[in-house]
């Protein structure tokens, strides 16, 4: 096993240990049972002694018989990207100087980091090998999870997937930025029993259906170039649907706020800046500091990425936290644009 040295800036990689470890052995001649020393809780303090790796739970499958399935549900929701798996033979065969044997379940939706998750798996396995004095060469047993079929594109996949959140926040906002500032119908309509909150309803309603109608040639033109989805396409259509209409909400907040045409465009440029920078996708939002991370869980892209990668790559349901988040963001700005749209004045 290679050293792996880690830095102060490296960032530790979230996983789960599932231990089926058995302490007790029993003779094949006689039957007879005895007790092995335990070498899995001396694992678990390698683990935490590591930098490259952060535990973020311990599963002893032996008491708690559904701890892998807890930790595959915490896998699909994108809390971990690796679960260490010992097997129950662990300490009977590092006490009988066996080789060890550990199994590790990567996430490889995203193919670039799965070696670097297991070198943070080898660095526990170096760092508990050194504290317990152990002479055993150790086998790690690798499981991909979530792995893109062959007769895919792992490239286009990871890419579109990459861009999809973008391209529909994207023209969610640019549909509906110059939809109340710069048409000059509405003061001509103002001057009709038309009230404005149907002026402004009626829009709501022409560019949803807009937004309907191109997600539906987004998901059809993604499929027939060759994305793979491991869950719904409904869902992902509803993902879609959900962060297009906070995108086309945030738009006509631009646009009820904006006195002229060149305002709501510097302000569609400044917004989309920071959606993009404070997205999560770039730099990850655990590594901001503490006032840009509340900043980043308020604006939609930061839970519009997730939950699209989660159902494209996972199988994830939509029904989650970052879909209930994008719908009171969205009801938010749909609340804000009608106040100021009622306070608005026109001149015919």
């Amino acid at each position: 096993m290679g050293s792996i040295s880690s830095t102060a800036s490296v960032i530790p990689i979230d996983c789960v240990v599932v231990s089926y470890d058995s302490n007790t052995f029993i003779n094949e001649n006689n039957f007879t049972e005895s007790t092995l020393d335990e070498y899995h809780g001396p694992y678990l303090d390698a683990v935490n002694k590591s930098e490259l790796l952060n535990l973020i739970h311990f599963y002893n499958a032996t008491t708690d018989i559904y701890g892998m399935e807890s930790a595959r549900e915490l896998l699909i929701a994108k809390q971990i990207e690796i679960i260490i798996a010992i097997p129950v033979d662990f300490t009977e065969l590092l006490t009988w100087d066996y080789p060890g044997l550990i199994d590790c379940i990567v996430d490889s939706s995203d193919p670039q980091k799965i070696q670097e998750n297991i070198n943070a798996v080898f660095d526990s396995i170096k760092i508990f090998v050194n504290d317990n004095n152990l002479t055993p060469q150790f086998d790690l047993r690798g499981f991909e999870e979530f792995s893109i079929p062959e007769n895919y594109s792992s490239k286009f996949n990871n890419s579109i997937v990459m861009t999809l959140s973008f391209m529909v926040i994207g023209v969610g906002m640019v549909l509906t930025i110059l939809v109340i500032v710069h048409e000059k119908p509405i003061a001509r309509l103002l001057l009709t029993p038309i009230k404005r909150n149907e002026i402004l309803l009626a829009k709501y309603i022409t560019y949803t259906l807009v937004l309907l109608i191109q997600n539906i040639s987004l998901v059809a033109t993604a499929l027939s170039f060759g994305l793979y989805i491991v869950g719904s396409i409904f869902d992902l259509f509803l993902a879609l649907f959900v962060l297009g209409f906070a995108g086309l909400s945030l738009g006509i907040f631009i646009s009820s706020s904006s006195k002229t045409k060149t305002e709501a465009n510097q302000l569609f440029f400044a917004i989309f800046l920071v959606l993009v920078l404070l997205s999560g996708i770039f730099v990850p939002i655990d590594a901001m500091p503490i006032y840009l991370q509340i900043i980043a869980y308020i604006l939609p892209l930061s839970h519009g990425d997730p939950l699209i990668n989660g159902i494209i790559t996972k199988g994830k349901s939509i029904f989650g936290f970052d879909f209930y988040v994008l719908l009171i963001v969205s009801m938010v700005l749909v609340g804000f644009s009608f106040i100021l749209f009622k306070r608005r004045k026109y001149e015919v």
